[in-house]
Protein backbone atom coordinates (compact mmCIF):
# COMPACT_ATOMS: atom_id res chain seq x y z
CA UNK A 1 0.00 0.00 0.00
CA UNK A 2 1.29 3.54 -0.91
CA UNK A 3 0.74 6.70 1.27
CA UNK A 4 1.91 10.33 0.93
CA UNK A 5 3.70 11.86 3.86
CA UNK A 6 4.19 15.61 4.15
CA UNK A 7 7.33 16.57 5.92
CA UNK A 8 6.45 19.49 8.22
CA UNK A 9 7.63 20.86 11.50
CA UNK A 10 6.43 18.97 14.56
CA UNK A 11 3.90 21.59 15.59
CA UNK A 12 2.12 21.56 12.27
CA UNK A 13 2.01 17.75 12.31
CA UNK A 14 0.28 17.84 15.69
CA UNK A 15 -2.25 20.46 14.57
CA UNK A 16 -3.05 18.59 11.46
CA UNK A 17 -3.59 15.49 13.46
CA UNK A 18 -6.13 17.43 15.61
CA UNK A 19 -7.85 18.77 12.41
CA UNK A 20 -7.21 22.34 13.62
CA UNK A 21 -5.39 23.33 10.50
CA UNK A 22 -5.58 22.35 6.89
CA UNK A 23 -2.30 20.98 5.64
CA UNK A 24 -1.12 22.60 2.42
CA UNK A 25 0.26 20.44 -0.32
CA UNK A 26 3.97 19.86 0.03
CA UNK A 27 6.52 19.33 -2.66
CA UNK A 28 8.93 17.66 -0.18
CA UNK A 29 7.33 14.26 -0.39
CA UNK A 30 8.65 10.69 -0.80
CA UNK A 31 6.97 7.51 -1.82
CA UNK A 32 7.64 4.59 0.60
CA UNK A 33 7.23 0.98 -0.54
CA UNK A 34 6.27 -1.38 2.23
CA UNK A 35 7.43 -5.01 1.95
CA UNK A 36 4.80 -7.53 0.96
CA UNK A 37 3.75 -10.21 3.33
CA UNK A 38 6.42 -13.05 3.46
CA UNK A 39 5.65 -15.94 1.07
CA UNK A 40 6.21 -19.66 1.74
CA UNK A 41 9.32 -19.62 -0.42
CA UNK A 42 10.66 -16.71 1.55
CA UNK A 43 10.00 -18.47 4.81
CA UNK A 44 11.90 -21.56 3.56
CA UNK A 45 14.86 -19.45 2.44
CA UNK A 46 14.95 -17.68 5.78
CA UNK A 47 14.87 -21.00 7.60
CA UNK A 48 17.67 -22.30 5.40
CA UNK A 49 19.80 -19.21 6.01
CA UNK A 50 19.24 -19.54 9.73
CA UNK A 51 20.23 -23.22 9.65
CA UNK A 52 23.39 -22.40 7.72
CA UNK A 53 24.31 -19.69 10.25
CA UNK A 54 23.77 -22.09 13.12
CA UNK A 55 25.82 -24.83 11.33
CA UNK A 56 28.65 -22.39 10.69
CA UNK A 57 28.61 -21.30 14.32
CA UNK A 58 28.65 -24.96 15.43
CA UNK A 59 31.51 -25.75 13.01
CA UNK A 60 33.50 -22.80 14.31
CA UNK A 61 32.96 -23.99 17.88
CA UNK A 62 34.09 -27.53 16.90
CA UNK A 63 37.16 -26.12 15.09
CA UNK A 64 38.08 -24.09 18.14
CA UNK A 65 37.68 -27.16 20.37
CA UNK A 66 39.74 -29.29 17.94
CA UNK A 67 42.49 -26.69 17.72
CA UNK A 68 42.69 -26.53 21.48
CA UNK A 69 42.73 -30.34 21.73
CA UNK A 70 45.49 -30.70 19.10
CA UNK A 71 47.58 -28.06 20.87
CA UNK A 72 47.37 -30.27 23.93
CA UNK A 73 47.85 -33.52 21.99
CA UNK A 74 50.75 -34.58 24.20
CA UNK A 75 48.34 -34.75 27.14
CA UNK A 76 46.43 -37.58 25.46
CA UNK A 77 47.25 -41.17 24.66
CA UNK A 78 45.90 -43.28 21.83
CA UNK A 79 44.45 -45.79 24.29
CA UNK A 80 42.80 -43.03 26.32
CA UNK A 81 41.18 -41.43 23.31
CA UNK A 82 39.84 -44.74 22.04
CA UNK A 83 38.22 -45.41 25.41
CA UNK A 84 36.74 -41.89 25.76
CA UNK A 85 32.96 -42.14 25.15
CA UNK A 86 32.07 -38.49 25.91
CA UNK A 87 34.35 -36.76 23.39
CA UNK A 88 32.83 -35.63 20.12
CA UNK A 89 33.51 -38.50 17.62
CA UNK A 90 34.69 -36.05 14.97
CA UNK A 91 37.25 -34.48 17.34
CA UNK A 92 38.34 -37.92 18.56
CA UNK A 93 38.95 -39.26 15.03
CA UNK A 94 40.77 -36.07 14.05
CA UNK A 95 43.03 -36.35 17.10
CA UNK A 96 43.77 -40.02 16.41
CA UNK A 97 44.69 -39.10 12.84
CA UNK A 98 46.92 -36.27 14.11
CA UNK A 99 48.60 -38.74 16.47
CA UNK A 100 49.31 -41.15 13.59
CA UNK A 101 50.76 -38.33 11.48
CA UNK A 102 52.94 -37.23 14.36
CA UNK A 103 54.20 -40.80 14.89
CA UNK A 104 54.87 -41.15 11.15
CA UNK A 105 56.93 -37.94 11.16
CA UNK A 106 58.82 -39.24 14.16
CA UNK A 107 59.51 -42.59 12.44
CA UNK A 108 60.73 -40.84 9.31
CA UNK A 109 63.07 -38.64 11.31
CA UNK A 110 64.48 -41.65 13.12
CA UNK A 111 64.86 -43.52 9.81
CA UNK A 112 66.65 -40.55 8.24
CA UNK A 113 68.90 -40.38 11.26
CA UNK A 114 69.73 -44.09 11.00
CA UNK A 115 70.40 -43.76 7.27
CA UNK A 116 72.67 -40.79 7.88
CA UNK A 117 74.54 -42.70 10.57
CA UNK A 118 74.82 -45.71 8.25
CA UNK A 119 76.19 -43.52 5.45
CA UNK A 120 78.66 -41.89 7.80
CA UNK A 121 79.68 -45.32 9.09
CA UNK A 122 79.97 -46.66 5.54
CA UNK A 123 82.03 -43.66 4.48
CA UNK A 124 84.25 -44.13 7.51
CA UNK A 125 84.67 -47.83 6.79
CA UNK A 126 85.43 -47.11 3.15
CA UNK A 127 88.05 -44.52 4.10
CA UNK A 128 89.60 -46.94 6.57
CA UNK A 129 89.49 -49.67 3.93
CA UNK A 130 91.15 -47.44 1.35
CA UNK A 131 93.79 -46.40 3.87
CA UNK A 132 94.54 -50.07 4.64
CA UNK A 133 94.65 -50.84 0.93
CA UNK A 134 97.15 -48.04 0.37
CA UNK A 135 99.40 -49.47 3.06
CA UNK A 136 99.04 -53.00 1.68
CA UNK A 137 99.70 -51.71 -1.84
CA UNK A 138 102.80 -49.85 -0.73
CA UNK A 139 104.17 -53.03 0.88
CA UNK A 140 103.34 -55.09 -2.25
CA UNK A 141 105.00 -52.56 -4.55
CA UNK A 142 108.06 -52.49 -2.33
CA UNK A 143 108.32 -56.29 -2.56
CA UNK A 144 107.87 -56.20 -6.35
CA UNK A 145 110.65 -53.63 -6.67
CA UNK A 146 112.91 -55.72 -4.48
CA UNK A 147 112.48 -58.89 -6.57
CA UNK A 148 111.93 -57.30 -9.99
CA UNK A 149 115.49 -57.51 -11.33
CA UNK A 150 116.08 -61.08 -10.20
CA UNK A 151 112.63 -62.22 -11.33
CA UNK A 152 113.09 -60.72 -14.80
CA UNK A 153 116.40 -62.55 -15.31
CA UNK A 154 114.69 -65.80 -14.38
CA UNK A 155 111.67 -65.05 -16.61
CA UNK A 156 113.87 -64.35 -19.63
CA UNK A 157 115.87 -67.52 -19.10
CA UNK A 158 112.73 -69.65 -18.68
CA UNK A 159 111.09 -68.20 -21.78
CA UNK A 160 114.14 -68.85 -23.92
CA UNK A 161 114.28 -72.48 -22.80
CA UNK A 162 110.57 -73.31 -22.70
CA UNK A 163 109.58 -71.57 -25.93
CA UNK A 164 112.16 -73.59 -27.82
CA UNK A 165 110.17 -76.75 -27.12
CA UNK A 166 106.67 -75.28 -26.88
CA UNK A 167 103.82 -76.82 -28.87
CA UNK A 168 102.93 -74.94 -32.07
CA UNK A 169 100.90 -71.81 -31.35
CA UNK A 170 101.74 -71.73 -27.63
CA UNK A 171 104.17 -69.60 -25.59
CA UNK A 172 105.60 -70.00 -22.11
CA UNK A 173 104.34 -67.76 -19.30
CA UNK A 174 106.90 -67.81 -16.48
CA UNK A 175 105.70 -68.26 -12.94
CA UNK A 176 106.22 -65.45 -10.47
CA UNK A 177 104.69 -62.68 -8.44
CA UNK A 178 102.84 -59.66 -9.77
CA UNK A 179 100.44 -56.97 -8.64
CA UNK A 180 96.89 -58.02 -9.52
CA UNK A 181 93.93 -55.64 -9.71
CA UNK A 182 93.70 -51.87 -9.99
CA UNK A 183 95.43 -49.21 -7.96
CA UNK A 184 93.73 -46.35 -9.84
CA UNK A 185 92.20 -44.10 -7.19
CA UNK A 186 90.99 -41.38 -9.54
CA UNK A 187 87.51 -40.03 -8.88
CA UNK A 188 84.83 -42.30 -10.30
CA UNK A 189 87.09 -45.23 -11.20
CA UNK A 190 86.41 -47.18 -8.04
CA UNK A 191 82.69 -46.48 -8.34
CA UNK A 192 82.54 -47.81 -11.92
CA UNK A 193 85.10 -50.60 -11.61
CA UNK A 194 84.93 -51.54 -7.93
CA UNK A 195 85.42 -55.25 -8.68
CA UNK A 196 89.10 -54.53 -9.49
CA UNK A 197 89.91 -53.51 -5.91
CA UNK A 198 91.94 -53.88 -3.82
CA UNK A 199 95.18 -54.37 -5.76
CA UNK A 200 97.27 -57.12 -4.18
CA UNK A 201 100.23 -59.41 -4.64
CA UNK A 202 99.63 -62.76 -6.38
CA UNK A 203 101.95 -65.63 -7.25
CA UNK A 204 101.35 -68.32 -9.89
CA UNK A 205 103.37 -71.19 -11.34
CA UNK A 206 104.47 -71.15 -14.97
CA UNK A 207 102.31 -72.53 -17.83
CA UNK A 208 101.93 -72.53 -21.58
CA UNK A 209 99.29 -70.31 -23.19
CA UNK A 210 97.84 -70.08 -26.69
CA UNK A 211 99.50 -67.18 -28.46
CA UNK A 212 96.10 -66.20 -29.91
CA UNK A 213 92.46 -66.59 -29.17
CA UNK A 214 90.96 -69.84 -30.49
CA UNK A 215 89.95 -69.15 -34.09
CA UNK A 216 86.95 -70.20 -36.14
CA UNK A 217 89.23 -72.55 -38.10
CA UNK A 218 90.44 -74.26 -34.92
CA UNK A 219 86.94 -74.59 -33.52
CA UNK A 220 85.72 -75.99 -36.83
CA UNK A 221 88.36 -78.74 -36.58
CA UNK A 222 87.05 -79.61 -33.13
CA UNK A 223 83.44 -79.73 -34.34
CA UNK A 224 84.38 -81.83 -37.35
CA UNK A 225 86.24 -84.33 -35.15
CA UNK A 226 83.59 -84.61 -32.42
CA UNK A 227 80.25 -83.51 -33.88
CA UNK A 228 79.91 -81.09 -30.97
CA UNK A 229 76.97 -78.68 -30.85
CA UNK A 230 77.22 -75.43 -28.93
CA UNK A 231 74.52 -74.10 -26.60
CA UNK A 232 73.68 -71.39 -29.13
CA UNK A 233 72.92 -74.14 -31.64
CA UNK A 234 70.85 -76.50 -29.48
CA UNK A 235 69.15 -74.04 -27.11
CA UNK A 236 67.94 -74.74 -23.57
CA UNK A 237 66.08 -77.77 -22.27
CA UNK A 238 62.52 -77.44 -21.03
CA UNK A 239 63.24 -79.77 -18.10
CA UNK A 240 65.99 -77.41 -16.92
CA UNK A 241 63.77 -74.34 -17.15
CA UNK A 242 60.17 -75.61 -16.79
CA UNK A 243 58.68 -72.13 -16.37
CA UNK A 244 60.29 -70.68 -19.50
CA UNK A 245 58.26 -69.92 -22.60
CA UNK A 246 59.07 -71.97 -25.72
CA UNK A 247 60.57 -68.90 -27.44
CA UNK A 248 62.91 -68.42 -24.46
CA UNK A 249 64.37 -71.91 -24.92
CA UNK A 250 65.41 -71.57 -28.54
CA UNK A 251 69.05 -71.40 -29.53
CA UNK A 252 70.77 -68.14 -30.35
CA UNK A 253 73.17 -65.55 -29.01
CA UNK A 254 73.33 -61.88 -28.08
CA UNK A 255 74.21 -59.73 -31.10
CA UNK A 256 75.30 -56.08 -30.99
CA UNK A 257 72.97 -53.52 -32.57
CA UNK A 258 73.87 -49.85 -32.83
CA UNK A 259 71.37 -47.45 -31.28
CA UNK A 260 69.57 -45.06 -33.63
CA UNK A 261 70.65 -42.00 -31.71
CA UNK A 262 73.16 -40.85 -29.12
CA UNK A 263 72.46 -42.17 -25.61
CA UNK A 264 74.16 -42.26 -22.23
CA UNK A 265 75.30 -45.89 -21.92
CA UNK A 266 75.78 -45.52 -18.16
CA UNK A 267 72.08 -44.79 -17.63
CA UNK A 268 69.60 -47.53 -18.43
CA UNK A 269 69.79 -51.09 -19.67
CA UNK A 270 72.45 -52.60 -21.94
CA UNK A 271 69.61 -54.25 -23.86
CA UNK A 272 69.36 -50.99 -25.78
CA UNK A 273 72.31 -52.17 -27.87
CA UNK A 274 72.07 -55.94 -27.38
CA UNK A 275 69.56 -58.17 -29.11
CA UNK A 276 69.10 -61.88 -28.41
CA UNK A 277 69.07 -63.25 -31.93
CA UNK A 278 67.71 -66.76 -32.63
CA UNK A 279 69.98 -68.47 -35.11
CA UNK A 280 73.11 -66.56 -34.12
CA UNK A 281 75.86 -69.17 -33.57
CA UNK A 282 79.60 -69.51 -33.96
CA UNK A 283 78.99 -70.22 -37.67
CA UNK A 284 76.55 -67.29 -38.07
CA UNK A 285 77.79 -64.78 -35.47
CA UNK A 286 75.69 -61.87 -36.74
CA UNK A 287 72.52 -63.96 -37.02
CA UNK A 288 70.80 -65.89 -39.82
CA UNK A 289 72.25 -65.02 -43.21
CA UNK A 290 75.73 -64.24 -41.90
CA UNK A 291 78.70 -66.62 -42.15
CA UNK A 292 82.40 -66.99 -41.36
CA UNK A 293 83.72 -68.04 -44.75
CA UNK A 294 86.11 -65.10 -44.88
CA UNK A 295 86.63 -65.03 -41.09
CA UNK A 296 88.29 -68.35 -40.36
CA UNK A 297 91.25 -66.52 -38.80
CA UNK A 298 88.95 -64.47 -36.54
CA UNK A 299 88.33 -65.58 -32.94
CA UNK A 300 85.40 -67.95 -32.49
CA UNK A 301 82.45 -66.24 -30.79
CA UNK A 302 78.89 -67.00 -29.63
CA UNK A 303 80.30 -69.73 -27.37
CA UNK A 304 79.94 -70.18 -23.62
CA UNK A 305 81.97 -71.66 -20.76
CA UNK A 306 80.81 -75.22 -21.44
CA UNK A 307 81.69 -74.93 -25.13
CA UNK A 308 85.14 -73.59 -24.28
CA UNK A 309 85.68 -76.37 -21.74
CA UNK A 310 84.72 -79.01 -24.29
CA UNK A 311 87.19 -77.61 -26.83
CA UNK A 312 89.98 -77.34 -24.26
CA UNK A 313 89.50 -80.95 -23.16
CA UNK A 314 89.57 -82.16 -26.78
CA UNK A 315 92.77 -80.17 -27.40
CA UNK A 316 94.46 -81.57 -24.27
CA UNK A 317 94.44 -78.17 -22.61
CA UNK A 318 92.37 -76.23 -20.07
CA UNK A 319 90.99 -72.76 -19.49
CA UNK A 320 93.24 -70.32 -17.59
CA UNK A 321 92.50 -69.12 -14.09
CA UNK A 322 91.92 -65.40 -13.70
CA UNK A 323 95.27 -65.06 -11.91
CA UNK A 324 97.09 -66.87 -14.74
CA UNK A 325 95.38 -64.80 -17.39
CA UNK A 326 96.33 -61.48 -15.81
CA UNK A 327 99.90 -62.65 -15.22
CA UNK A 328 100.16 -63.47 -18.92
CA UNK A 329 98.55 -60.19 -20.02
CA UNK A 330 100.89 -58.05 -17.92
CA UNK A 331 103.93 -59.94 -19.26
CA UNK A 332 106.23 -58.91 -16.46
CA UNK A 333 105.35 -55.20 -16.69
CA UNK A 334 104.37 -53.78 -13.32
CA UNK A 335 102.11 -50.78 -12.84
CA UNK A 336 101.24 -50.07 -16.50
CA UNK A 337 97.66 -49.29 -17.48
CA UNK A 338 97.44 -51.32 -20.68
CA UNK A 339 99.23 -54.44 -21.86
CA UNK A 340 101.51 -52.24 -24.00
CA UNK A 341 102.00 -49.20 -21.71
CA UNK A 342 100.13 -46.20 -20.36
CA UNK A 343 98.97 -44.43 -23.53
CA UNK A 344 95.92 -45.48 -25.53
CA UNK A 345 97.75 -45.14 -28.85
CA UNK A 346 101.39 -45.60 -29.78
CA UNK A 347 102.65 -43.31 -32.53
CA UNK A 348 99.03 -42.56 -33.39
CA UNK A 349 98.13 -46.22 -33.93
CA UNK A 350 95.51 -48.27 -32.13
CA UNK A 351 97.08 -51.10 -30.15
CA UNK A 352 93.89 -53.12 -29.69
CA UNK A 353 90.58 -53.79 -31.40
CA UNK A 354 88.31 -51.64 -29.27
CA UNK A 355 85.33 -49.40 -30.01
CA UNK A 356 86.21 -46.21 -31.87
CA UNK A 357 83.44 -43.65 -32.08
CA UNK A 358 80.43 -42.58 -30.03
CA UNK A 359 79.31 -45.69 -28.15
CA UNK A 360 76.93 -47.26 -28.99
CA UNK A 361 75.46 -45.16 -31.79
CA UNK A 362 78.29 -44.60 -34.29
CA UNK A 363 81.49 -46.45 -35.17
CA UNK A 364 84.50 -44.84 -36.83
CA UNK A 365 86.55 -48.02 -37.34
CA UNK A 366 89.79 -46.05 -37.55
CA UNK A 367 91.76 -49.31 -37.45
CA UNK A 368 89.64 -50.90 -40.18
CA UNK A 369 87.56 -53.19 -37.95
CA UNK A 370 83.99 -52.76 -36.74
CA UNK A 371 83.46 -56.17 -35.14
CA UNK A 372 86.12 -58.86 -34.61
CA UNK A 373 89.54 -58.67 -36.21
CA UNK A 374 91.76 -61.53 -37.42
CA UNK A 375 94.09 -62.80 -34.70
CA UNK A 376 97.57 -61.24 -34.83
CA UNK A 377 96.17 -57.99 -36.22
CA UNK A 378 97.88 -56.01 -33.45
CA UNK A 379 101.36 -56.19 -31.94
CA UNK A 380 101.87 -58.89 -29.28
CA UNK A 381 102.73 -58.09 -25.69
CA UNK A 382 106.23 -58.53 -24.28
CA UNK A 383 105.79 -62.31 -24.00
CA UNK A 384 104.44 -62.90 -27.50
CA UNK A 385 100.72 -63.07 -26.71
CA UNK A 386 98.35 -61.41 -29.19
CA UNK A 387 95.11 -59.53 -28.52
CA UNK A 388 95.28 -59.76 -24.74
CA UNK A 389 93.28 -56.53 -24.95
CA UNK A 390 90.14 -56.04 -27.02
CA UNK A 391 88.83 -58.15 -29.90
CA UNK A 392 86.78 -60.63 -27.78
CA UNK A 393 86.28 -61.31 -24.10
CA UNK A 394 88.17 -64.42 -22.99
CA UNK A 395 86.42 -66.88 -20.68
CA UNK A 396 88.38 -68.02 -17.63
CA UNK A 397 87.81 -71.01 -15.38
CA UNK A 398 87.04 -69.09 -12.16
CA UNK A 399 83.63 -68.33 -10.79
CA UNK A 400 83.01 -64.59 -10.85
CA UNK A 401 82.33 -62.55 -7.74
CA UNK A 402 82.77 -58.74 -7.74
CA UNK A 403 84.02 -58.82 -4.14
CA UNK A 404 86.43 -61.76 -4.52
CA UNK A 405 89.57 -59.66 -4.06
CA UNK A 406 88.31 -58.46 -0.67
CA UNK A 407 88.12 -62.09 0.40
CA UNK A 408 91.41 -63.15 -1.16
CA UNK A 409 93.56 -60.48 0.54
CA UNK A 410 92.47 -61.81 3.93
CA UNK A 411 93.83 -65.27 3.10
CA UNK A 412 96.27 -64.91 0.19
CA UNK A 413 97.72 -68.07 -1.33
CA UNK A 414 99.64 -69.23 -4.37
CA UNK A 415 97.82 -70.22 -7.58
CA UNK A 416 94.37 -68.89 -6.61
CA UNK A 417 91.44 -70.62 -8.28
CA UNK A 418 88.75 -68.02 -7.60
CA UNK A 419 85.70 -68.17 -5.30
CA UNK A 420 84.56 -71.56 -4.05
CA UNK A 421 80.89 -70.87 -4.58
CA UNK A 422 79.09 -69.44 -7.63
CA UNK A 423 76.68 -66.53 -7.78
CA UNK A 424 74.09 -65.56 -10.39
CA UNK A 425 73.46 -62.19 -12.00
CA UNK A 426 70.77 -61.46 -9.42
CA UNK A 427 73.34 -61.54 -6.61
CA UNK A 428 75.87 -59.59 -8.66
CA UNK A 429 73.37 -56.76 -9.11
CA UNK A 430 73.03 -56.49 -5.31
CA UNK A 431 76.79 -56.19 -4.71
CA UNK A 432 77.84 -54.01 -1.75
CA UNK A 433 81.11 -52.33 -2.79
CA UNK A 434 81.93 -51.17 0.76
CA UNK A 435 81.61 -54.59 2.37
CA UNK A 436 82.67 -56.42 -0.79
CA UNK A 437 79.74 -58.81 -0.41
CA UNK A 438 76.78 -60.13 -2.41
CA UNK A 439 73.66 -61.85 -1.09
CA UNK A 440 73.90 -65.61 -0.79
CA UNK A 441 72.75 -67.32 -4.01
CA UNK A 442 69.52 -69.28 -4.08
CA UNK A 443 70.04 -73.00 -3.59
CA UNK A 444 68.00 -73.88 -6.64
CA UNK A 445 70.00 -71.82 -9.16
CA UNK A 446 70.79 -73.69 -12.35
CA UNK A 447 74.43 -74.23 -13.28
CA UNK A 448 73.88 -72.31 -16.53
CA UNK A 449 73.06 -69.17 -14.52
CA UNK A 450 76.38 -69.27 -12.65
CA UNK A 451 78.79 -66.48 -13.54
CA UNK A 452 82.36 -67.08 -14.74
CA UNK A 453 85.20 -64.60 -15.11
CA UNK A 454 85.89 -62.98 -18.48
CA UNK A 455 89.03 -60.94 -19.13
CA UNK A 456 90.56 -58.69 -21.75
CA UNK A 457 87.65 -56.65 -23.08
CA UNK A 458 86.28 -56.75 -26.62
CA UNK A 459 85.63 -54.75 -29.75
CA UNK A 460 82.76 -53.10 -27.86
CA UNK A 461 84.91 -51.69 -25.04
CA UNK A 462 85.75 -47.99 -25.26
CA UNK A 463 87.25 -45.16 -23.26
CA UNK A 464 83.70 -43.76 -22.94
CA UNK A 465 82.11 -46.91 -21.59
CA UNK A 466 83.32 -50.28 -20.29
CA UNK A 467 87.03 -49.42 -20.35
CA UNK A 468 87.80 -53.02 -19.51
CA UNK A 469 90.49 -53.72 -22.07
CA UNK A 470 93.03 -53.16 -19.27
CA UNK A 471 94.71 -56.21 -17.67
CA UNK A 472 93.32 -55.22 -14.26
CA UNK A 473 89.74 -55.20 -15.55
CA UNK A 474 87.31 -57.93 -14.56
CA UNK A 475 83.98 -58.87 -16.06
CA UNK A 476 81.43 -61.66 -15.84
CA UNK A 477 80.34 -64.24 -18.37
CA UNK A 478 76.86 -65.71 -17.93
CA UNK A 479 77.03 -69.29 -19.16
CA UNK A 480 73.35 -69.11 -20.05
CA UNK A 481 73.92 -66.48 -22.73
CA UNK A 482 76.50 -66.85 -25.52
CA UNK A 483 77.46 -63.51 -27.05
CA UNK A 484 78.93 -62.13 -30.24
CA UNK A 485 81.84 -60.51 -28.37
CA UNK A 486 82.96 -63.51 -26.28
CA UNK A 487 85.54 -66.20 -27.07
CA UNK A 488 88.47 -67.85 -25.27
CA UNK A 489 92.03 -69.12 -25.38
CA UNK A 490 93.57 -72.13 -23.66
CA UNK A 491 96.54 -72.92 -21.43
CA UNK A 492 98.51 -76.06 -20.71
CA UNK A 493 100.57 -77.15 -17.73
CA UNK A 494 104.24 -77.97 -18.18
CA UNK A 495 103.70 -81.73 -17.76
Amino acid sequence: MNVTVCVMRSKLKILAALSLVVMPSCKDTAEVVLPPAESEVGKAESAKAKAEREAAEAQEKTRAKLQKAVQNLDNYTKEGLEKDTEMDPFIKNAMLMAMEQKEERKRKKEEEKRELMAREKGAGELLSQIDLEKKTLAAAEAEIQQIAAEQKLREDAERATKNATAAPGMVWVPGGKYLRGSKDLKAGHRQQYGEEFPAHLVEVDGFYMDATEVTNAQFAEFVKATGYKTLAEVGLKAEDFPQARPQDLQGGANVFKKTKGKIDPWVGSAWRWWSFTPGATWKTPEGPGSDIKDKMDHPVTCVNYDDAQAYAKWAGKRLPTEAEWERAARAGQHGVKYTWGDEMKVDGKWMANVYQGEFPSSVKAEDGFILTAPVKSYPPNAWGLYEMAGNVWEICNDYYHPGYYHTFVKQPHKNPQGPKNPITDAERMAYNPVAGTCPEPRGDSHVLTHLRVAKGGSFLCSSQYCMRFRPAARHHHEVLTPSQHTGFRCVKDEN
